[in-house]
């Protein structure tokens, strides 16, 4: 049998939404929906914050394939929390990297895409995919990093193999995942270039960067012409940098976007044309035996998140948060409304207690 705290709720609010189209149109929020129920490896997470993803949005315009859709249709891949219930199989992993957890434990996660449920006041985690806060992060800091910061590790160490000395150029850098890109390479020794605007670029070189070039004045490959990176971490998705990235990436690195353009997930077409250009950048790439390019799309993964986290407590740091919303419809459309202008610095999150 399940485990649970003492006194929670029978019901709980909750963000929906039950057709595709903006979140201005879609989202509707249930005063009284019943607490999920903790079965198997899943624990029961009363969510504290929960950030929002582009990813969040742009899945709402119902563009990819009907299987690759959420089942549970309550947006927010991000949370932090605290452990109110655990299933009755929780504790019997013994795989490596999955944590041990009680009732009470403080909590952070990044949601399966099929079973997101970021912005309701309970939600179900499943123990691998789950890690402790660190001690040093205050609630709203762990429901700004799981997404961003696997999404970091993934890109960094496991695809772009970085090592103490590289030089990194990070598109995008103010960013809620540019922002954590910069403070994770920096903590690993690499030299970081960042790209932002104007406004940005003070910020940027507090989280790390030891040049920041300004794309409103200044562009990145008139700057640098001499194969000067071993990386390139693209969190906007920019035709004009990949374009140029011939003068900008030694023959041995790897361009490595994470951000297709906006219109990608608008119908199964350009799902499809944004595929063959993918396919294209790769085959160019092995052709000319130049640099490697890679775009992926981030799963959960608990042990990359856990050693993501560890990474920056150590170098004292933690994500950024832009703003803060109420969980409130009026809030979460605000919210969503910012996320869609591209302007925010570092991550926006909906406090839910």
């Amino acid at each position: 049998m399940a485990t649970y705290a003492s006194n929670l709720p029978e019901t709980m609010k909750a963000v929906h939404w039950t057709n595709i189209g903006k979140p201005a149109d879609i989202l509707t929020l249930e005063e009284h929906q019943p607490l999920p129920v903790p079965t198997g490896t899943n624990i029961l997470v009363k969510v504290y914050a929960s950030a929002l993803n582009p990813v969040d949005w742009k899945l709402m315009k119902g563009g990819v394939p009907r299987f690759l859709m959420p089942k549970v249709k309550t947006p927010g891949l991000d949370i932090s929390g605290t452990v109110v219930g655990l299933g009755p199989k929780v504790g019997r992993n013994n795989k490596a990297g999955v944590q041990k957890f009680t009732i009470g434990d403080r909590v952070m996660a990044m949601l399966d895409f099929s079973k997101s449920g970021g912005l309701q006041e309970y939600t179900l985690v499943d123990e691998s995919i789950l890690v402790k806060t660190p001690l040093e992060w205050d609630d709203l800091a762990a429901a700004a990093f799981p997404l961003v910061g696997t999404t970091v590790y993934e890109s960094l160490v496991v695809r772009g193999q970085i090592k103490k000395g590289d030089r990194v150029l990070v598109n995008g850098a103010s960013g809620g995942t540019g922002s954590v890109a910069v403070q994770l390479a920096t903590a690993l020794g690499a030299s970081v270039v960042g790209v932002c605007s104007t406004a940005n670029v003070d910020l940027v070189k507090k989280l790390g960067a030891i040049e920041v070039v300004d794309y409103t004045s200044a562009k990145v490959h008139e700057q640098y012409t001499n194969k000067d990176f071993d990386i390139i971490f693209d969190t906007v998705g920019s035709g004009q940098l990949y374009a140029t990235s011939g003068t900008l990436l030694k023959s041995s690195g790897q361009y490595i976007q994470i951000a297709g353009a906006d219109s990608a997930m608008d119908s199964p077409f350009h799902l499809l044309y944004s595929g063959l250009q993918i396919l294209r950048k790769k085959l160019h790439g092995l052709v000319t035996c130049g640099p490697g390019y890679q775009l992926f799309t981030t799963f959960p993964n608990g042990a990359n998140l856990a050693t993501a986290a560890h990474i920056l407590v150590k170098a004292n740091a933690k994500p950024t948060v832009a703003s803060t919303f109420e969980f409130s419809l009026d809030q979460v459309l605000k919210a969503y409304s910012q996320s869609q202008s591209g302007r925010a610095k570092g991550k926006l999150v909906v406090t839910l207690q």
